[in-house]
């Protein structure tokens, strides 16, 4: 019988979300079935054999999640798409966070990555934190700005060869890094780079990335114009190779969208112009993959990808969304400000899913899982993504298709890896 594959994509999908095979994983793929057999029961696509119980909502934790451990900032972006929930002085309790952590990890929760909201590594308990996921055997990523390289260094020894640190830099030189990240005590970015080499080898195995949101003139959040920094791409591939990085992301800059607040890219400010903006984002992206080794990659993401190649078009496609988001079931943000859907609508009511403490005990996990499963039926993804640049897009689709026929479930193939990636 021939395997079940997800569509083929008109823009190439990036390894790294290649979600589909993720969950195809031979540790993901039952909760893979039986959601699809609980949605497909609910639309009337899968009826029970003879002497089987209906499905019930899957008793799993999310695989992946979003974790929020602050809302305090010591930066004030000018690109922040978070700008509006930083620094309230809204925190969680710290054990019935770790309760929250130790409950999902064992009902499932596999990867933790460590981002959004405010810096990581500004909770007093980061590296308390850290440690505890790592023995409850999850992958964790720390998405940081890179001001306290001191407090990354302390938990590197934890860290395992799937796990990932990424700085956020967005620049090449440090006039455009101060520029556009406004610290609010003196830091360079010579002097986070500086320190890259020397926490690279006290783990080898573990990745350390050097993270770019391009952004352009015209483009605006919260009536700010950002610094443009299209120019220093190259230049900051270079510094990312020279100071031990593993690799440089690129991504684009987003924005919220006025109806929803929906985290989407932002053309607005740059239709008269959007062909000569895409052409000097992929030319500069371009030259910088010439700078690619054994030991230094250039990453383009997907949604950048979209957005350059083929004008509009490009990223058109990512927008059109199946009326069921699937992917909420598999990965959410947990944030001081509650549990949400997606990190699209992260304090937004729509996407709201329970408060902070949603999973800090089995009685509060099996509510929150009801809640979500009623968010599933009732979050309209066509009407309130149509302007997201979704990289759950395909993998959604392909999840629909399986609902719509769940035959198809007994084509689909697990899928095994020597170090499985499970961030989603």
């Amino acid at each position: 019988m021939t395997a079940v594959q997800t569509p083929e994509p008109q823009e190439e999908i990036s390894f790294i979300h290649d979600f589909a095979a993720k969950l195809r994983h031979e540790e993901i793929l039952p909760r893979l079935k039986a959601y699809v057999e609980w949605q497909a029961f609910l639309r009337g696509t899968f009826l029970p054999g003879e002497g089987q119980e209906p499905p019930a909502v899957p008793d799993y934790a999310p695989v992946s999640i979003n974790l929020d451990l602050t809302t305090a900032c010591n930066f004030a972006c000018d690109h922040c798409v978070d700008a509006g929930i930083l620094n309230t002085g809204i925190r969680y309790t710290h054990e019935r966070l770790l309760d929250s952590l130790t409950v999902m990890a064992g009902k499932g929760l596999r990867s933790v990555i460590i981002i959004g909201g405010g810096e990581p590594t500004l909770y007093p308990r980061f590296g308390e934190t850290v440690r505890h996921m790592k023995r409850l055997g999850l992958q964790v990523s720390v998405v940081s700005n890179g001001s306290r390289m001191d407090r990354i260094a302390e938990l590197v020894d934890c860290l395992e060869g799937e796990d990932w640190v990424r700085l956020s830099l967005d620049a090449g030189s440090d006039a455009v890094f101060q520029a556009m990240h406004r610290p609010k005590r003196p830091i360079s970015l010579d002097t986070i780079c500086a320190a890259a080499p020397g926490i690279r080898a006290m783990k080898p195995r573990f990745k350390l990335g050097f993270s770019f949101v391009v952004t352009w003139e015209g483009a605006r959040i919260n009536e700010t114009r950002m610094v443009e920094n299209i120019h220093e791409i190259v230049m900051a591939a270079e510094r990312a190779r020279r100071n031990g990085f593993d690799y440089i992301a690129f991504k684009p800059f987003l924005t919220r969208a006025e109806a929803n607040q929906a985290e989407i890219v932002d053309l607005r400010g740059s239709d008269r112009h959007f062909e000569s903006v895409t052409e000097r984002i992929r030319a500069a992206v371009d030259e910088a993959r010439k700078l690619e080794t054994p030991d230094f990659r250039v990453y383009a993401a997907t949604n950048l990808r979209a957005l350059v190649n083929g004008s509009s078009s490009g990223y058109e496609r990512f927008t059109e969304q199946p009326q069921h988001c699937h992917m909420q079931f598999f990965r959410q943000v947990l944030s001081p400000l509650g549990i949400y859907n997606c990190p699209v609508y992260r304090n937004q009511p729509h996407g709201k899913i329970a408060d902070k403490a949603g999973y800090a005990t089995t009685d509060e996990f099996a509510r929150t899982v009801t809640t979500t499963a009623q968010l599933i039926r009732r979050f309209d993804a066509a009407r309130e993504c149509r302007e997201v640049v979704c990289l759950y897009h395909d993998v959604n689709w392909w999840i629909e298709g399986l609902i719509l026929n769940p035959r198809k479930l007994s084509a689909v193939d697990a899928v095994a890896t020597a170090v499985p990636d499970f961030f989603l």
